[in-house]
């Protein structure tokens, strides 16, 4: 009798983005380790209310960048969580007790017991010894090996990024690279020596996964170009190799019993495989099923779980006590058949040659075959179960017959949807254009949505018109050989809007994720080019701990000194609250455009420390303050931030140089900038009082004496003018940023960025309702000062800009 095939259990919903590593530490423990885009990682255990698993732990990573991978291990009789970050950092966290209470919502989030530093980029995979070793492998082609939470050995044999790291017992160890090859090292743990013993060959592609066959004799491997290899470890070349996926495979995981691996891919499936054949195959509803884990759950057979770009985590079983209902399993299956799939995963074909659905009645030739049908003119994918002996529907195929149609993209229509490749070994990111776009928003768009600097945006743009050279509107070359824009450049190019969504760590510090989105007046002059710019800069990056022990040291040097100065009970309640907020993950902030954000610090209390404390030690508070402005609608809606940063920074007085003072200015006009990022903040500073004194106050200064701070000054005339652009700005303040724009102009002739930011702010401010209001003759001097920088610099978007602004206004 053949085994049963594995079924939906139960879906996991902890995280708020790609779920990008699954681990399962103990072949006994029911226990799953997962790691996600959204800048945490989440221990998780059975429930003691239902079949599903609950929360045991949740942490936030270094940074709150992206969690590449997880992992668990024991020192000094103490479990730990082991994440790796995007930048670099191995961090650890106590793991609690297996029957701790699961943590409330509110819980304050623990903080790392170890972190770190070593890794120069993307800590994407780690391994564990029982022995209590540790090996990392990051983007930078290095893989160290860490004992007691120190390095002992760095191993730099491999030509690219590691992509897969494995302990052979406590003296060896396999990693798989993106320059296709696998290596075996013995390890010299004591002298710091490493020596690779054999290469294996056999993948075409680089290789993103490893797993260990469980006799000790050998191990599974996956690769980019779709195989998934067995291999003995004498042999350097594949005992076998399995095919089935359509696309890359990221992940294999070996049963513990011998039988055979599960593996994940970009072809949206989960696949069991014996040592010689694909047993089953489980597609799911969205393309990229990052990483795969087999799960004990206590009974005969264990779950198989993937991790998926959809934030979910997904529990299959054999077991019948532990399918999900009926209905639950009618509405997976509902939303695996109404998948949309493009022609890139199943081919471009034509309708005319497709069979009906009397195809179905055919057996399928082996699992995972995949059909396609002509039904009632929509053209339906169906795979053969072989455990089931059925056609399953896993899609509806869009854009898969013949050339020249529209193609989808989240649910709308595009000419064109390029991939574009950001990282070797990485899948690629899609890019969706029509050709009646203006290619500069197509691309500011593009980095946003994907958590890209907008240094690149110049790079995208080229790579657009390259790739759409004389083709018509509507008319997609077909082509497939797309160049790779990403090729570097420190530069901001302004957008018309900015669709970007909530950001989950590590952005770009220059671009705001929160612009301003109700519909503004209509503009005084229509642009055809990238004018209006509406997308709100800020400078947003912060290291909380440091700031938080900063404030501690030199609250203790104020106490000593001056204690009336000395952070109050109630100040301390109101720091611990703000130290909350800025750890939180991106995803669980209050949008910027409410009003009422419900945060439960007090504002006031906050700004009122910041003034008290002496100027050699309040930058840390300014800090905090900056920090706050552009995630704090609460903050923003104080009448009195304006003002604080003014005064917190002396900027109300005559310039004297100190240390001091320089550090203070520089966090303030960033705070300032900051402000715009959330509406409340926008309505505070766009006050006709709080923008005529801002305004004046930074264009009654000496041009020389901002120094590293005039990208800030120029970003905050940037910010004013998209206010303007909306039809938002008092008009009596209007000469103002007309005057700070002129002065910027006037005076600066080395940095580029400076003079971008100023020429966006003086388009914009043409293109808006208060351009009649200028004085014309400061108007023309701007334009050409603007022409001017232009052909010096020579920069193309500085150029594209002056011509668009030399049609503007008078």
């Amino acid at each position: 009798m053949s085994s049963p095939p594995y079924r939906l259990a139960f879906a996991l919903h902890g995280h708020a983005a790609d779920v990008r590593s699954l681990c399962a530490p103990s072949p006994e423990i029911p226990l799953l380790l997962s790691a996600s885009r959204d800048g945490s990682a989440i221990v998780w255990g059975p429930s003691s209310k239902s079949k599903e698993w609950d929360v045991k732990l949740r942490v936030e990573g270094p940074e709150k960048r992206f969690v590449s991978c997880v992992g668990l291990t024991r020192w000094n009789g103490q479990a730990f969580l082991l994440i790796g970050s995007q930048s670099g950092i191995l961090a650890s966290y106590t793991l609690p007790s297996p029957d701790s209470p699961p943590p409330t919502d509110d819980a304050p989030l623990q903080e790392p017991h170890h972190t770190l530093v070593e890794h120069r980029q993307n800590l994407c995979c780690l391994d564990t010894s029982k022995g209590g070793l540790i090996a990392t492998g990051s983007w930078d082609k290095t893989v160290i090996v860490w004992k007691d939470y120190k390095r002992v050995l760095t191993i730099e044999g491999h030509e690219q990024a590691i992509w897969a790291v494995k302990f052979v017992g406590e003296d060896r160890l396999l990693t798989a690279s993106a320059d296709k090859k696998i290596t075996l090292h013995s390890l010299d743990v004591s002298s710091g020596r490493s020596t690779p013993l054999q290469t294996y060959s056999g993948h075409t592609e680089p290789v993103r996964g490893l797993s260990l066959k469980p006799d000790g004799t050998g191990f599974w491997s996956c690769a980019n170009d779709g195989n998934i290899n067995i291999y003995s470890f004498d042999q350097p070349s594949p005992k076998t190799t399995l095919s089935g996926h359509t696309s890359f495979v990221y992940s294999i995981s070996a049963f513990p019993d011998g039988s055979g691996a599960i593996s994940t891919g970009e072809d949206g499936t989960l696949r069991v495989w014996s040592e010689t054949d694909l047993v089953q195959t489980i597609p799911h509803t969205s393309n990229s099923l990052w990483s795969s884990a087999i799960v004990p759950s206590g009974l005969a057979t264990p779950y198989i779980a993937s991790s998926s770009s959809d934030s979910s985590i997904r529990f299959f079983t054999k077991e019948e006590r532990l399918i999900a209902s009926a209905e639950e399993r009618a509405e997976w299956d509902k939303e695996v058949s109404g998948r949309q799939l493009d022609k890139s995963q199943v081919g471009d074909v034509k309708q005319s040659d497709l069979p009906g659905i009397e195809a179905l009645g055919r057996e399928g030739k082996k699992d995972g075959q995949v059909i396609m049908i002509k039904n009632n003119g929509v053209v339906e994918a169906y795979q053969w179960s072989q455990p089931t002996s059925t056609w399953q529907q896993i899609g509806q195929v869009v854009d898969a017959i013949g050339q020249g149609r529209k193609q989808l993209y989240e649910g709308q229509e595009y000419d064109y949807v390029f991939d574009v490749d950001v990282s070797e070994g990485m899948p690629p990111l899609k890019l969706p254009y029509n050709v009646s776009e203006n290619p500069w928003i197509a691309a500011q768009k593009f980095l946003d949505r994907n958590e890209l600097p907008s240094t690149y945006c110049e790079q995208v743009v080229e790579f657009i018109q390259k790739n759409t050279n004389g083709v018509s509107l509507g008319q997609p070359s077909g082509g497939n050989d797309f160049v790779d824009p990403f090729t570097g450049g420190s530069r901001y190019t302004g957008a018309a809007s900015s669709n970007a969504g909530p950001s989950y760590g590590g952005g770009d510090p220059y671009t705001g994720s929160g612009a301003y989105s109700s519909s503004p007046a209509p503009p005084a002059q229509k642009s055809n080019g990238i004018l209006p710019v509406k997308t709100y800069l800020s400078f947003k990056q912060m290291n909380v701990n440091a700031a938080k022990g900063k404030i501690s040291q030199l609250n203790d040097e104020v106490k000593a000194s001056n204690p009336d100065l000395a952070i109050s009970d109630e100040e301390e309640k109101t720091l611990n609250e703000i130290y909350a907020l800025l750890s939180s993950p991106a995803v669980s902030l209050p949008s910027p455009n409410t009003k009422d954000s419900k945060q439960r610090y007090d504002p006031n209390v906050f700004l009122g420390l910041v003034g008290k404390w002496p100027e050699d030690k309040r930058f840390p508070l300014i800090d905090l303050a900056r920090c706050l402005a552009p995630i704090s609608p609460l903050f923003g809606s104080s009448p009195s931030a304006p003002k604080v940063f003014i005064e917190a920074c002396a900027l109300d007085t005559p310039w004297q140089s100190s240390k001091a003072r320089e550090t203070n200015t520089l966090l303030s006009l960033r705070g300032l900038a900051n402000l715009f990022s959330t509406a409340n903040g926008r309505s505070t500073i766009s006050e006709a009082e709080n923008a005529k004194s801002v305004l004046s106050i930074l264009s009654g200064f000496d041009w020389s004496i901002w120094g590293v701070r005039k990208v800030v000054v120029a970003t905050i005339a940037l910010n004013y003018s998209i206010v303007a652009a909306t039809s938002k700005l008092p008009a009596q303040v209007a000469g103002d940023l007309l005057n700070l724009i002129s002065k910027v102009l006037q005076n600066e002739t080395d940095d580029v960025e400076t003079i971008y930011r100023a020429s966006v702010a003086l388009g914009n401010l043409l293109v808006s309702p208060l351009a009649g209001s200028l004085q014309v003759g400061l108007i023309q001097e701007a334009k050409s000062n603007i022409s001017s920088l232009a052909n010096v610099k020579g920069e193309k978007r500085l150029k594209d800009l002056a011509k668009e602004i030399e049609g503007l206004g008078v």
